[in-house]
């Protein structure tokens, strides 16, 4: 899933797309992110409605579900949940290709903490509104980044994601949103019923939200669901 390309330096978004698409009133363009010496990654870059561009503007960094990874998974993943249950934020929202071999690895990690560096950079972010959404191994490599690099992230949004135990052991510093489906045959909703008792141990805030009826596979039906994390956003942000 690594992809070697000469002439691009780490740290450096190049535009891939001839012309930015539209989403809504969001457009996307993908670009293609160098990270480190030799590596790149594919993301696809969410822009929300155009305001006075000296306004910082909430960073939503979108971690998509496991499987093949072929060009434009995290596009594909992003408009199939995020935009449309959390276009209301007006975030910045970066959803990157996988490079490694799952969220949780040290190769995805480096990553994405790369990607996040050039964004505070390069896009005028509200330091105090980034979040950090992912969806089954997406939301494995939520728990991990929340766990190993609390100060990033104002908020966490786990959905449909298993947790490791060494991330809930580290866990909650970083207010936490877990979205789970009842009926979830791939991980168990047991596994979030844990990982919720887990980080209520820390000082953070967490909360459970189990959808009934809902299987692992129904992914779009998460929609309404993660739209509920709108408000909680906004509340947790309001607190700080």
């Amino acid at each position: 899933m690594r992809r070697r390309t000469r002439g691009i330096a780490a740290g450096v978004l190049v535009c891939l797309a001839a012309a930015a698409e539209k989403r809504g009133a969001y457009t996307v363009a993908t670009e293609r992110f160098g990270y480190a010496s030799g590596r790149d990654m594919l993301t696809a870059v969410f822009e929300p409605p155009a305001e006075p561009r000296s306004k910082p503007r909430p960073l939503i960094l979108v971690l998509h579900y496991g499987g093949q990874v072929t060009p434009g998974t995290g596009k594909e993943f992003a408009e199939l949940l995020v935009l449309p249950a959390l276009k209301g934020l007006g975030a910045v929202m970066l959803a990157p290709d996988c490079p490694g071999h799952g969220w949780t690895d040290p190769a995805s990690e480096e990553a994405v903490l790369a990607l996040l560096a050039a964004a505070r950079k390069t896009r005028n972010v509200d330091e105090r509104r980034v979040v950090v959404v992912g969806f089954s191994m997406g939301g494995a490599g939520v728990y991990r980044l929340a766990a190993r690099h609390p100060e990033l992230f104002s908020a966490a949004i786990a959905v449909a994601g298993p947790a490791a135990a060494e991330d809930l052991e580290a866990g909650g510093r970083v207010p936490m949103f877990i979205i789970h489906g009842e009926n979830d045959e791939v991980v168990p909703v047991g596994e979030a019923r844990a990982a919720f008792r887990a980080l209520r141990k820390g000082p953070a805030p967490v909360r459970l939200d189990i959808v009934p009826g809902l299987t692992h596979y129904q992914t779009a039906a998460y929609v309404p669901a993660l739209y509920k994390a709108e408000g909680w956003l906004k509340g947790i942000w309001r607190s700080r």
